[in-house]
C-alpha cells in the first residue's frame, strides 16, 4: 500500500512539479474537477450520447487542469529544468491528439465550417508547428507562447468551434503553448532560480 502512495505522490508531484505550493494543488485538483463535471454536462445539452459525453469528460480532465497547473511556476520550473530539451517538449505536444477526438465527438453535431478530419489537422498540425517554433526562439520564447496560443484561438474561430466541446481552444491551447512550451508567465530569471521556498 505504501508503494503505490509513494509512486502516487511521485507522479502528483512530477505532474504540478515538486515545487508546487498547496494553493496549486488545490486549484489544480479544483479546475481539473470543474472541466471532468461541466464538459460532459455541455456535450449531453448539445446532443452528444453517453460514450461522446465520457470522452468529453476525459478530455476535460487533461485539459482544464493542464491550462492551470502548466502555467504554474513551479510547473513551468519542472519542465524547464536541465535536461529538458526541445525534443521533450515536442514529444508531450505530439501526445495531444485530442483534435481527433474532438472531431469525433462533433460527428454528427454540425455547426463547423469545416469537416471533422480537416478540422482536426489543423489544429494538430498549428499546435505541432507552433511548438517548434516556441522552442527554437531562444528569448523570444515567451513573447510567442502568448501570440501562438492567441494564434490558435483565432485559428479555432476561423475554423469554427466544437459545437459539443466549445471550451476545446481555450484549454488546449494555454496548456500547449503558453504553458508547456513557452512557459510565458515566467522570467529566465524565476525559472532558474534557487529552489522554491
Amino acid at each position: 500500500m505504501s508503494g503505490g502512495l509513494s509512486r502516487l505522490r511521485r507522479a502528483w508531484g512530477e505532474f504540478v512539479g515538486p515545487e508546487a505550493r498547496p494553493v496549486d494543488h488545490v486549484l489544480t485538483a479544483a479546475t481539473t474537477v470543474v472541466g471532468a463535471v461541466a464538459a460532459p454536462l455541455v456535450a449531453r445539452r448539445r446532443g452528444a450520447d453517453p460514450g461522446r459525453a465520457a470522452v468529453a469528460c476525459a478530455l476535460a480532465t487533461d485539459l482544464a487542469g493542464g491550462a492551470y497547473v502548466n502555467n504554474t511556476l513551479a510547473c513551468a520550473r519542472w519542465y524547464e529544468r536541465p535536461g529538458q530539451g526541445d525534443g521533450t517538449h515536442l514529444a508531450f505536444a505530439a501526445l495531444h491528439v485530442h483534435p481527433a477526438a474532438v472531431a469525433w465527438l462533433d460527428a454528427g453535431a454540425g455547426g463547423r465550417r469545416v469537416p471533422g478530419p480537416a478540422w482536426a489537422a489543423a489544429h494538430y498540425a498549428y499546435l505541432m508547428a507552433a511548438t517548434v517554433v516556441v522552442r527554437r526562439s531562444g528569448v523570444r520564447r515567451r513573447a510567442l507562447g502568448v501570440v501562438l496560443t492567441a494564434g490558435g484561438l483565432v485559428l479555432d474561430g476561423l475554423l469554427g468551434p466544437s459545437e459539443r466541446a466549445p471550451w476545446f481552444a481555450w484549454t488546449y491551447y494555454p496548456k500547449l503553448l503558453l504553458g508547456h512550451a513557452g512557459a510565458s508567465l515566467w522570467s529566465d530569471d524565476a525559472l532558474r532560480a534557487e529552489p522554491l521556498p
